[in-house]
């Protein structure tokens, strides 16, 4: 809240405009850049929470090269949003600058070493394998998050809603490291939302959608579900799924429909699930109202995984999965081909 008027100023005063064109839902000029606020507040209370909070026997979890490490990659990820902003960077060029991101990360030793899996339990992954499934994870989901910031205070609130659900089970789980990242994460989002709210005085920007996306993914990495005694945090793959189904969904149907057309996987259109919900009327907080309250019945959903018996967690989180898709598959029903 303290930082974003700044930028405010300064989007304004040299023009640093997210432009409205007919792909896109706003009618008028914005300035963007809003990720660049959402980035400093995180990172400094997310550090203040580490410092301060934590103490040496909690801290084992990650040596501080460790985090330093991550937040590095984080940065990396970051900065490639901000150049993004300005300059319209090639897939190829965003992609290779991604996996850079998600490589640091899997250099500090955040990776998919240990999965659990319905119907296979507690799997551990070599680390030939788990390096390039924690960079592919990383930058799937930093993508994912990127395409669904189409409206007004939807990524940021959605992102939100996601990280206090993650920080919740952390604390459940007694994970103070990944608790205190992920409500650091929510108090920066909540402050960026002021401005944000439709109609929104600030966009976050690529800046702000790829960080928030590299969060998301890394959180997990970090351990939601306890510890396994030989490699690390446990990835509980329903219900991280399941807290961030909308993105991916969203993604997985995206490339579907552009394969089907012999478009490019990154051609852009107007047939996400925002747009598919604005088409049937659910406009500006209409809108908000049935992503926030969506993606709280995923983050409840997900924490039944570890409060009931795992039969019952897995069949209420499958059947989520199946009722959202269908009726995801219904609104795009009859809708006609995107045109540039």
């Amino acid at each position: 809240m303290l930082v974003t008027p700044l930028i405010l100023h300064y989007a304004h005063k040299y023009q640093w405009y997210d432009e409205h064109s007919h792909r896109k839902i706003h009618t008028t000029d914005t300035p963007r850049l809003g990720g660049v606020g959402i980035f400093v507040a995180f990172v400094l209370s997310a550090i203040t929470g580490l410092v301060f909070v934590l103490s040496p026997a909690q801290f084992d979890l990650w040596s501080t090269g460790s985090v330093a490490l991550i937040i590095a990659g984080m940065a990396v990820m970051h900065g490639l949003g901000i150049y993004d902003d300005f300059v319209n960077l090639p897939a190829p060029a965003k992609f290779l600058v991604q996996v850079l991101s998600g490589g640091i990360v899997a250099f500090s030793g955040a990776v998919l070493r240990t999965v659990d899996v319905p119907l296979f339990g507690i799997i551990e992954l070599p680390l030939w394998f788990a390096i390039p499934a924690t960079v592919l994870w990383i930058v799937s989901i930093a993508n994912a998050v990127n395409l669904i910031d189409g409206a007004d205070g939807l990524a940021g609130g959605f992102s939100a809603i996601a990280a206090f659900f993650m920080g919740l089970i952390a604390l459940g789980q007694g994970n103070l490291l990944t608790a205190i990242i992920a409500f650091a994460l929510v108090g920066s989002l909540i402050g960026f939302l002021v401005f944000n709210f439709p109609p929104a005085r600030i966009f976050m920007g690529d800046s702000g959608s790829l960080f928030l996306g590299f969060v998301l993914a890394v959180l997990p990495l970090l351990g939601l579900n306890g510890r396994s005694p030989t490699n690390g945090p446990i990835f509980a793959v329903v219900p991280v799924l399941t807290l961030l189904y909308l993105p991916i969904t969203d993604t997985l149907l995206a490339i579907a429909r552009r394969r089907a057309r012999g478009l490019p996987v990154h051609a852009p259109d107007r047939e996400h699930i925002h747009h598919r919900l604005i088409d049937r009327g659910f406009t500006g907080k209409k809108l908000l109202l049935v992503i926030y309250g969506g993606s709280a019945i995923f983050g409840i959903t997900a924490m039944a995984w570890f409060t009931t018996p795992r039969a019952v967690g897995v069949t209420l989180n499958v059947t989520l999965w199946v009722i959202v898709t269908v009726v995801v598959l219904w609104l795009g029903r009859s809708r006609p081909p995107y045109r540039e």
